[in-house]
């Protein structure tokens, strides 16, 4: 597989191309489908290729440095497509099913995202009602659904009522999307990411039957949250792919660059912003290796460290991007470089499966609530003594929760990052000894800790404008920059001529 994509991109590629018109080149699924990219943990019985995690981190790796089009595709199709079809499906479902998504004859996706919530799954509002006979119809609206209008089969998940009106839970269903009511949206015009589209879908009144059933009824979240979570860590390989591409360019550049000190490369601040990217990719590889090899293993992996893949894995992959981009000057600003597209690209990764802001929230409440949780991650790996001693802070910051509730909200944001910190730091200390470069990281990554670990102690419980203080200081600019909304012209006219119908 990595053969065949490194052969694609070199011969057949053009992402400029995609990314312009907004659409992949007509023969990449069945050629991605040849090679075994649509089936990558599908079962061989079923026309995949039973791939461990650890292979799969690699595939996705390679995907992400070559275009995030290709990456986020297979991702969509493998992990929040398929995923949940061979975690809840019935066996007949999956033996019917998986062999067309595997070879090609059909794409798959989730549906989850609404136009009122994004994370927030308990505020779901479309809904599905169970009838006597067994079957179910579906109502209401998702938005932000990659490939949604591309896949034959989607997983929707809705709020489930029974004949009588009564809730019961957050349930799963595997849609064919050519069932009457399923209704697809306009494509979203997006800033990255332009050639896999992003829909709105509608489900009106859409009949189902007993069948489309993914697991028991109500327990649609738990299918939900291993398909997003294994979904994000992969989302961190992906990012390390495009990061160690621009960090390739970024370093070929310095090395043929002069400057009036001489070559950029023999910079001394050039050399150590290159050698923290440098760091931090590898601080991330460590992490998601380590991830991939215990579900390799069969071993329970907690929620926080796919959180900490997430939330580090992309922040740093797009701040090591970025970095690139400084480096190469003005070419870094051409959008015709692939650094530029990267920049562009990969920016949605901060936001997608949940906003770093969000997500590192979430985590640092969860453990802030359950400090016994931390104390068990801390026991999963034998970190270095110097680290373990930082641990220890980090267990007493979670402890010294304030009362005020919008100083919680930045408390649990403070702990989040400093937990995510901790397990990165607890991985790369294992690894200290294996190159010279390792050893680099993890003194990086031990010290990126100790600085988090001061700003906490120095205090976060600062005092904020109330939000009428600040609607009003914002309200003001109004008087600097006046109202400068631009008052589009007409939408391209797409309907059929009324005398054409």
């Amino acid at each position: 597989m990595l053969r065949f994509l490194r052969a694609y991109a070199q011969n057949f590629l053009n992402s400029r191309l995609m990314d312009e018109r907004r659409s992949l080149p007509p023969a990449l699924i069945s050629e991605f489908a040849e090679a075994g990219l649509l089936g990558l943990q599908v079962p061989r019985e079923l026309g995949g290729q039973n791939l461990s995690h650890t292979d799969m981190n690699q595939v996705f790796t390679q995907l992400g440095a070559i275009d995030a089009n290709l990456a986020i595709f297979c991702a969509v199709h493998n992990t929040l497509g398929i995923a949940p079809i061979l975690f809840s499906a019935t066996d007949e479902v999956k033996s019917c099913v998986l062999p067309r998504l595997a070879t090609g004859q059909a794409l798959t996706t989730s549906a989850i995202s609404e136009p009122g919530i994004g994370s927030h799954v308990r505020g779901m509002t479309t809904r599905a009602t169970r009838h006597p006979d067994g079957s179910y119809t579906i109502k209401g609206v998702k938005k932000w659904i990659s490939l949604g209008g591309d896949a034959r089969y989607v997983n929707v998940f809705a709020g489930l009522r029974d004949e009588h009106g009564r809730s019961l839970g957050i349930t799963g269903f595997l849609v064919d999307s050519r069932t009457p009511g399923f209704g697809i949206g306009p494509e979203m015009l997006t800033l990255g990411l332009r050639a896999v589209p992003q829909y709105d879908l509608t489900f009106d009144n859409l009949r189902v039957p007993p069948s489309a059933l993914l697991g028991a009824e109500g327990d649609g979240l738990t299918t939900a949250k291993a398909a997003f979570m294994g979904g994000r860590a992969v989302l961190a390989s992906m990012t390390m792919g495009a990061a160690m591409r621009s960090l390739e360019l970024a370093q070929r550049f310095t090395k043929g660059r002069e400057v009036a000190t001489g070559s950029l490369a023999e910079n001394g601040r050039i050399r150590e912003v290159l050698a923290e990217a440098g760091a931090a990719i590898q601080a991330v590889e460590t992490l998601t290796s380590r991830i991939a090899t215990w579900r390799d293993e069969g071993q329970d992996v907690p929620e926080a460290w796919y959180f900490c893949a997430k939330i580090l894995g992309c922040e740093l992959g797009w701040k090591a991007i970025d970095m690139a981009l400084q480096v190469l000057g003005a070419r870094g600003f051409l959008d015709t470089n692939t650094v530029g597209q990267h920049f562009r690209d990969y920016r949605l990764f901060r936001i997608f499966e949940g906003s770093t802001e969000a997500i590192t929230v979430y985590l640092g409440t969860t453990l802030v609530r359950h400090p016994d949780q931390f104390a068990k991650l801390v026991h999963q790996t034998r970190p270095a003594a110097t680290v373990l001693r930082l641990i220890d802070q980090v267990a007493e910051i979670g402890a010294d929760r304030p009362d005020d509730a919008a100083a919680q909200h930045m408390h649990a944001a403070v702990v989040g990052e400093l937990v995510c910190w901790t397990l990165l730091a607890m991985v790369t200390s294992q690894a200290e000894a294996e190159s010279p470069m390792h050893g680099y990281t993890a003194a990086w990554t031990e010290h990126q800790l100790q600085q988090r670990l001061r700003n906490a102690q120095l205090g976060f419980r600062r005092s904020l404008p109330t939000v009428t203080e600040f609607d009003d200081h914002v309200a003001a600019f109004a008087g600097v920059i006046g109202d400068v909304d631009q008052r589009r012209w007409p939408a391209e006219e797409w309907r059929a001529d009324p005398l054409l119908r």
